[in-house]
């Protein structure tokens, strides 16, 4: 029965959802070189996007206001690996010096753990599906055979294909197994920043709650929440090439074509039906970015605030480097 569907499986599998970073190197390959070449209309489109948006390059940016200590937003990757962790020293600088360091959440591993197994009812209404979310509900056999296949590849159980909402599977299914961070491996880039932190006894803060992050995928239409699902199948034999084309935007500070990329009606060329739907994006990223500027806006007050959050987060009209200069703060990139 769904209703009572263990406490522990939701523990295993929201505890994996969280817990990503390189286990081994993916051996992708960046997906833009092959857009402009085979779909130059698609290609042309994401560039337009991304020039377009206020703060699109750049990874570490300095918030400034007359009477208190500036502050510093970073953006981050929920994965790991060289190209992402290396920090400059005048990065190390702007962490170390911070009053307070405040991450989207601080709930993994064992912290998550407890918050579940603390309000099991609550957790279950956030991840199990009603019975007509159901992916089996959602889509044709053919496709919903392949999800119960992915789940499997993924180490989850086949029921799983069947039970979780729809928003829920697309964040457990999304990455490839070598960005699925095994035991012992290095932390992802959030997890090295809270490291940091703690080392040089900075509080650490969350600016949500996991729980709070996938609620706010709820009420979705039904449409929506297939096209989602058919879109996770249709990227999941690219998954590295999509790892890699994220690293890549990441890695030279590309924050908006990486923004622009993930909105793309075609992130892969060639492939159909791949695109993340837009209502799913708003409110991953768009509604997300407004409580996370709430939430931040007391410690930016305090001065000496380190944000660090998604890329995706920071640029555009809507993105949160926007919203903190509307709130007074000047903005300026760093690096």
């Amino acid at each position: 029965m769904i209703s009572n569907y263990p406490a522990i499986v939701l523990v295993t599998v929201l505890c994996l959802a969280t817990s990503r970073g390189l286990a081994a190197e993916c051996q992708g390959h960046d997906l833009f070189p092959a857009l402009k070449s085979e779909a130059p209309a698609a290609y042309a489109t994401i560039e337009a996007a991304a020039s377009a948006m206020p703060f699109a390059q750049g990874k570490l940016f300095r918030l400034s206001r007359a009477g208190t200590k500036p502050s510093y937003v970073f953006a981050t990757l929920h994965l790991s690996g060289r190209r992402i962790t290396s920090f400059s020293p005048r990065l190390r600088a702007a962490l170390k010096d911070s009053k307070i360091v405040a991450l989207e959440s601080i709930e993994t591993g064992a912290v998550l753990r407890q918050a579940i197994m603390t309000d099991r009812p609550e957790w279950r209404r956030a991840t199990v599906a009603g019975e007509n979310q159901r992916a089996d509900r959602l889509l044709d056999k053919t496709d919903f055979a392949h999800l119960e296949a992915l789940a499997a590849r993924k180490g989850l159980a086949k029921s799983a294909a069947r039970e979780f909402k729809p928003s829920v599977l697309a964040l457990l299914l999304d990455l490839p197994a070598c960005a699925v961070r095994l035991s012992g491996a290095k932390p992802y880039l959030d997890e090295f920043v809270a490291d940091i932190a703690r080392e040089n006894k900075i509080e650490t803060v969350g600016l949500e709650t996991i729980i709070e992050q996938l609620t706010v995928l709820d009420a979705l239409p039904r449409d929506t929440e297939r096209d989602l699902l058919i879109a996770i199948l249709r990227q999941a034999d690219r998954g590295e090439d999509v790892i890699e084309t994220m690293v890549a935007r990441y890695a030279e500070g590309d924050i908006g074509g990486l923004l622009a990329w993930l909105r793309a009606a075609e992130p892969i060329p060639g492939v159909a039906q791949a695109q993340i739907p837009p209502a799913f994006l708003d409110r991953l990223i768009t509604a997300r970015n407004h409580r996370m500027r709430d939430r931040a806006l007391p410690f930016l007050k305090r001065g000496g605030a380190f944000i660090a959050v998604g890329a995706a987060h920071l640029p555009g009209k809507q993105g949160l480097l926007s919203l903190f200069e509307k709130d007074g703060y000047e903005v300026e990139t760093i690096e």
